[in-house]
């Protein structure tokens, strides 16, 4: 049964151009090269390719005549239960579905989002992880990975007035931008709420908070469940649209970020009626425009600064001179590339899900690794990222390998130098 729903998902999305792409690998190797989980290990079963296999099996088995000869003459076996637990260890436990892969194919094959198909099979087995699947029921139980409700939220938003003075505008109609959090947020960097509000109020903008759109995280994005997927999303769309903002600004979350602005307007066939927009680009357009002003410099203070390129608001987001630009004034000559960086730049290793999965560890410090060497190589001790996943998968990295290297968000940059 479990291995039937796989198969019939497979054959749903098994459509022209997933079949092209399919046919289209020559097996040459290069998203091997791409993948950090196989840098790391040396695992073949770890390389990108071997990740899509079983996609690939059903759809030679159920519709290629060379793959039903195959079958007959036993050349390969059918697919089975055991094949999608033990495919379930390398799609999980040992991919961020960081894009690379996909960045460097030279025939263009979008091999992240294949394997994104095939977790998503591997999920409708019920084999992804648990860690995921707990994970995901609670989120579509509270709204929230972490079981933050709406009481958690409104205690959020109702301290800040209470600690700050400044009031957080809660489900405004006719604001020009609703802001939307992530769980990570309200669990470990509660002063993104109070750093935000004031650049925001700086900045003049007519913004607000919501207790029905609360968190941009998106566990069906994340395991391969589509119909989850949809119902988070669908709680956001909705309460924009209820709102009538013209922006909806997701603040540190990667997936979060590109399911809202890439993914709904497909999943729910519709354009969407207001922008959306990432932290990475909003902040620095603000000092770009003179709507913010900063002290230049601020933090040229005798540490090197580099920034660490999230794969999702970065290489598939698309958003890399934005925050460098900020940077670049901020930190001045002690702001550091790292090499590769942009669409080259190496994961974090944190991504995909890969820090709720406790039989993932060890894959996900090997990965880490070989971002820590990257950061070593230019020689930073303060990383900068604009996700929040990453950050606490840098402070989880530094801290594993006991370096004492600092990580920050943009937003608490911009805060602690904003004009006043």
């Amino acid at each position: 049964m479990a291995l039937e729903s796989t198969m019939n998902l497979f054959v749903k999305k098994t459509g022209g151009e997933i079949a092209s792409q399919l046919e289209a690998c020559t097996r040459c190797g290069m998203c091997a090269e791409a993948c950090p989980y196989y840098l790391a290990t040396g695992k073949p079963e770890y390389t990108p390719i071997w990740k899509v296999e079983p996609l690939r099996k059903a759809y030679e088995q159920r519709f290629t005549i060379v793959g039903k000869i195959k079958l007959a003459l036993g050349v390969e076996k059918p697919l089975t239960d055991a094949d999608l637990k033990e495919w379930s260890k390398a799609d999980f436990e040992a991919c961020s579905v960081c894009g690379k892969c996909s960045a460097v194919c030279p025939m263009g094959i979008e091999i992240s989002s294949l394997i994104a198909t095939a977790r998503a099979g591997i999920t409708a087995a019920g084999f992804a992880p648990a860690g995921l699947v707990e994970k995901a029921e609670t989120q579509q139980r509270t709204g929230s990975p972490n079981g933050a409700g709406e009481k958690e939220f409104a205690d959020w938003y109702a301290a800040l007035e209470a600690e700050t003075g400044i009031k957080a505008p809660v489900d405004v109609k006719g604001a020009d931008m609703l802001v939307v959090f992530t769980s990570l947020e309200i669990g470990s960097k509660k002063k993104n709420l109070y750093d935000l509000a004031r650049i925001l109020n700086a900045a003049g903008i007519k913004w607000t908070v919501s207790l029905k759109a609360r968190d941009a995280f998106n566990m069906g994005s994340i395991i391969g469940n589509p119909k989850l997927q949809k119902e988070l999303a669908g709680k956001i769309l909705s309460t924009a649209k209820e709102l009538g903002v013209k922006q909806l600004l997701v603040t540190e979350c990667g997936h979060g970020f590109t399911t809202l602005r890439d993914a709904v307007p497909n999943v729910f066939g519709e354009e969407l009626p207001f922008f959306v927009t990432h932290i990475a680009e909003l902040l620095p357009n603000l000092i770009r425009e003179g709507k913010i002003k900063v002290k230049e410099g601020y933090f040229a203070n005798g540490h090197t600064y580099t920034f660490h390129d999230s794969c999702k608001i970065q290489r598939q987001g698309g958003i890399f001179d934005e925050p460098r630009y900020a940077l670049k004034l901020l930190a001045g000559d002690t702001f550091k590339e790292m090499l590769p960086n942009r669409e080259e730049a190496l994961c974090c290793g944190g991504g995909g899900g890969m820090r709720s999965i406790p039989e993932a560890n060890e894959n996900r410090m090997a990965a880490f690794k070989l971002k820590l060497e990257q950061v070593e190589r230019v020689g930073a001790d303060v990383v900068v990222s604009t996700c929040d996943n990453c950050q606490l998968q840098l402070k989880d990295g530094f801290k594993h390998y006991n370096r004492p290297i600092e990580v920050k968000g943009l937003i608490e940059m911009v805060a602690d130098s904003l004009v006043r």
